[in-house]
Order: C-alpha cells, then structure tokens, then sequence
C-alpha cells in the first residue's frame, strides 16, 4: 500500500511538471511532447508483457494501426464522439490483441517473436491494400480532438495536455495490474515457467492477460494519434518502424520499472529533435546513445537511478553510523 501511495504521488508529479512545461512551451515543441507522450504510452503498455512477461513481440506497431485507423473510421464515417470511439477502439485493439496472443503463445522464445512478426506484417499489409483504410493514400478527414469545456488553449498544446492526462491513466493502470495477483502470475511467468506452472499459477491467463493490456494501450495510443495528427497512412505503423521502436524505447528506459520506458521514450523522442539541427548526424547520435546504453547501462536508465541510489544510501547511513558510534556519551 505504501508503494501505491508513493506511485500515485511520482505520477502526480510528473502530470504536473509535464503540465507546467507545456504552459510555456511553442507549437513545435508541444508537437514533440505530444509525440512523445504518446510513444511513453505504448511503451508503458509494452513493458507490462515485455518487462514483466518476459515475451518480445513485433505486432504492436500493427496493433496501434488498428487503434487508429478504428477510431478515424467510427469518428469520420460514423460521427462517433472521440470519447466513446477511443475507448471502443482500444477495446477492438484489446480483442484482436487477444487473438494474436492466441496464436502465437502456442511459441515461445525467438520463434514467438517470430510468429508476432510475421502477424504484424500481414496487418501491415492489410492496411495498405484496403479500401476501408484508403490504402497507400492514407485516411483524411479525420475530426480533431473535441474540446473539455472550459480549457481553452491553442490546438498543439492542447493536445499535448490531453495526451499527459492519458500517460498518467496508463501509468496508474499498469501499476495496478503489475501489484495484482495476475502481476505476480506475470512475475512467476518470467523468471521460470515450468516452476510458475507446478505452482498451480495459470500461465495461459496470465500471459493473455499481460498481451490483451498492452493492446488496450496501443489501441489507445493509435486512436489518440489518429485524432490529434487528423491523417494517417500505413507508413506510419510498419512494424520495423513503431514496432521497432517500442522495443528500443523499453529496452533503454529499463525493462520491468514502467517509469523507466516512459523516460526513454522520451529521450529517444527529444534526442533526434535537439539533433535536427546537423541532419546529417542526427541518426549517428541516435545510434550513440543506443550503443551506449546496450553496452553500459544494460538495465537502461531505471537500472543506473537504482545503482546510483543504492551506492549513496549506504553511504550516507554509513557516515551517520559511523558518527553515533564515535560520538561521546551523554551525560545524565
């Protein structure tokens, strides 16, 4: 219960920092964050069947995809409200997230990774050649985000402020699932899955579980992107793109820690932007900071916080301890 409180108190934080920094932030900037966001949403998502399942897959670009192009068609051709199309979009997402799940648990390993690959690219696939998603042309028309009533702010950055108000809903709800009885199951899943089965825990549940959460929020994410970005095409959810992407950003933030893949979508989002200025080296840094990190800091950045935070308490209580033991006795 402690940790909870502890999480409820970062998230709130971060909301609020985040919110303040969009206040005072211009157009292109607010574009960035939004775009970051989003990703930190996907990765947190990710990182509850990655980082706490153990399972890689490759379909969640695909996965985003069908958020998306979901909520564009029940907004644009339907005249669905935004806030009940995303829901049921991500619900979609959720469902046929499940049916990959489905399929592809029956591998494990490198060829389930494999297999989730090999789904992602027939649903790549699927969104260029049909006529539902305009195919290689993309989707227009799509409605922007409809206004809370009184937030009156420019459009960037309003949606910059409703794409945190998200994060923060991910975060809490990944937690909650971590610190359940499933997370534990998930737990258990990863570090062995014959020992988790002989303990009577039902692997089956507990990885579709973990597979059906993380496509909620790829739903959730893609719906929000197709209704800030007001386009999209299939370029924009190939699965060596967003679905390479995602593995990157959780594997830099720090598998397991969910805080830790929103910081590296993060830096992985600002860090070619801050860089646009030598196009010519913008993926040379980018690169830099990955090889630095596989190398150096194998558990991403989460991993460096807790190492540089376990090196200073002992040695901030070792210096107090070693003062109370050389200080003189209180007389009476």
């Amino acid at each position: 219960m402690r940790q909870r409180w502890k999480e409820w108190v970062v998230t709130c934080l971060i909301l609020c920092i985040s919110l303040l920094g969009a206040r005072y932030c211009n157009d292109y900037w607010a574009y960035v964050g939004t775009l970051a966001a989003l990703r930190a949403i996907m990765a947190v998502g990710y990182d509850v069947l990655l980082g706490y399942t153990g399972f890689l897959s490759m379909a969640h670009g695909t996965l985003f995809g069908i958020g998306a192009y979901a909520c564009a068609i029940l907004t644009a051709n339907y005249h669905w409200s935004f806030w009940v199309a995303m829901p049921v979009a991500s619900a979609l997402t959720a469902a046929i997230g499940a049916m990959v799940g489905a399929v592809s648990f029956r591998a494990t390993g490198f060829y389930f990774a494999v297999l989730t690959l090999g789904i992602g690219l027939i649903g790549f696939q699927i969104f260029t050649v049909s006529s539902a998603t305009g195919g290689v042309q993309g989707f227009v028309g799509i409605p922007p985000l409809p206004r809370i009533a009184g937030l009156d702010a420019p459009p960037q950055r309003y949606a910059l402020y409703v794409t945190l108000v998200m994060l923060a809903i991910t975060y809490l709800a990944a937690s909650a699932f971590v610190h359940s009885p499933l997370g534990g199951a998930c737990k258990a899943l990863r570090e062995d899955t014959t020992l988790a089965r002989s303990l009577g825990i039902r692997v089956g549940l507990a990885r579709m579980s973990a597979f059906t959460f993380s496509s909620f929020f790829a739903g959730a994410a893609g719906a929000l992107f197709a209704s800030i970005s007001s386009f999209i095409a299939p370029e924009s959810f190939s699965v060596m793109g967003v679905g390479f992407d995602v593995v990157v950003f959780v594997i830099v933030g720090g598998m397991g820690t969910l805080w830790g893949p929103m910081l590296g979508a993060a830096l992985l989002t600002f860090i070619p932007e801050l860089l646009r200025v030598a196009r010519t080296f913008s993926l040379l840094g980018y690169g830099i900071v990955l090889l630095v990190f596989i190398i150096f800091a194998p558990k991403g950045i989460a991993g460096l916080v807790s190492a540089a935070t376990l090196t200073k308490l002992p040695r901030m209580f070792g210096r107090r301890h070693h003062a109370e033991r050389n200080a003189p006795p209180s007389t009476p």
